[in-house]
């Protein structure tokens, strides 16, 4: 990230309009249950999960554990229960992604034998598969863009450009930085900062498969109709959820609501914001809209799937977090994939945001707005997207959503 953008995060964590309430927690979503998520939490280990993995046998749910899950040894009955499930099932129970194939299976440094099962499963193709997405695949662009987006807050405690970090601290001082992220970031975002730092030091990168291993499980659900869980005996994942269904339920209502726009269903522009504060080259052209989570664009047909998390605690809470996405989806994933990072192709080089963040401040009400976004370009495994401003500064933020 260029110098500019620094000071830019900066002057914007010293606003206390959008500053980020510790442990808070704001999750999209309309009056009734359609995109909005549930979080369950309830005593237990790996043997409850078991038998929620037995129940889901007819409904042919998608398994998709991560590293943690293989490596620990009080997960066995969890494999077990993953193979009996596929005899009860039309379709394989376990997914592997390239990232566990990467992280465990490829060099697995315990549990050597539940390695050699999953890989004689994957050669006869019985209980479980591989799953990923083609290079040629039509959403890949925009998928290794949220991968960069979810991953940003692993950066926050890492030096930039001019040898600060992104807000403003010596990356030295590591207590001195961490309380900062903790206070005028989010509480949320200080585990993966710090997670960050860790890889950084000991293999001079900073770790996202969990992100990418979250989306590519999204991704399943979407393709396939069928309803995704992630296994995980890390809270991470909780987390990179909550962030990956607020992108994909705000990217997808801005989808849909350039279209309305297009056909004068707004009606005319109500302003023109002239002062953008750096998150947009150029003036932003805002329309004014009825309700808070844009309820009126969402098509009245929709084929909703879900995806999950199932995290079990080491203090023995299982951690259920859902979220129904739509199918519907794939098309503004296709969008984001086709321009590279907008939402919309109809407005020639201008992006519409539908959250427009900290700028919504100084307005008379809700507006969604359309410009030409500032940002910077990035590059992941060859493909190049753009991560405007805007999107970039709800990724590193832990209050997603502003009151106006």
């Amino acid at each position: 990230m260029g110098k500019s953008k620094e000071k830019h995060l900066l002057n914007h964590l010293q606003n206390p309009a959008y500053r980020d309430e510790r442990d808070r927690i704001v999750f999209p979503g309309d009056d009734d249950n359609r995109l909005r998520p549930t979080y369950v939490v309830d005593s237990g280990d790996w043997r409850d999960v078991t038998r929620i993995i037995a129940a889901s046998a007819r409904l042919r749910t998608a398994w998709f554990p991560d590293a943690n899950v293989a490596i620990l040894d009080e997960t066995a009955p969890v494999w077990d229960a993953l193979r009996m499930a596929a005899l009860g099932s039309s379709v394989e129970s376990t997914v592997v992604t390239g990232v566990l194939r990467q992280e465990w299976l490829e060099n697995p440094r315990r549990n050597k034998d539940r390695a050699e099962a999953i890989l004689a499963a994957l050669a006869n193709r019985t209980w479980a598969r591989r799953f990923g997405l083609e290079d040629s695949s039509p959403i890949l662009p925009a998928v290794l863009g949220y991968v960069r987006l979810l991953g940003l807050r692993r950066y926050l405690a890492l030096p930039t450009s001019d040898g600060l970090t992104m807000i403003g601290t010596d990356p030295e001082k590591k207590s001195e930085t961490m309380n900062t992220i903790g206070n005028e970031v989010g509480h949320r975002a200080q585990r993966l900062a710090q997670k960050g730092r860790r890889d950084f030091e000991k293999d001079g990168e900073v770790n996202i498969n969990d992100e990418l291993h979250c989306l590519i499980a999204i991704c399943h659900s979407l393709l396939t109709g069928r309803e995704s869980v992630i296994l995980t005996a890390d809270e991470d994942f909780i987390e990179i959820l909550e962030k990956a269904q607020w992108f994909f339920d705000t990217h997808y209502r801005a989808y849909l609501a350039a279209k309305l726009v297009k056909a004068e269903e707004f009606g005319k522009p109500a302003r023109v914001l002239e002062n953008t504060r750096g998150y947009f080259d150029g003036p932003l052209t805002l329309y004014r809209r009825h309700t808070r989570q844009l309820r009126e664009v969402l098509p009245n047909l929709r084929r909703t799937i879900p995806v999950s998390v199932i995290y079990v605690a080491p203090d023995k809470m299982i951690h259920k977090l859902g979220f129904p996405f739509e199918r519907e989806m794939l098309e503004m994933l296709e969008m984001r994939s086709k321009t590279r990072g907008r939402c919309t192709d109809l407005f020639g080089e201008e992006n519409i945001h539908v959250d427009l963040g900290p700028l919504k401040a100084g307005l008379d009400g809700l507006y969604l707005g359309i410009g030409r976004d500032a940002g910077d370009w990035t590059e992941t495994n060859n493909t190049k997207t753009f991560l405007s401003r805007l999107d970039t500064e709800h990724a590193i933020s832990c209050r997603e959503r502003v009151a106006t």
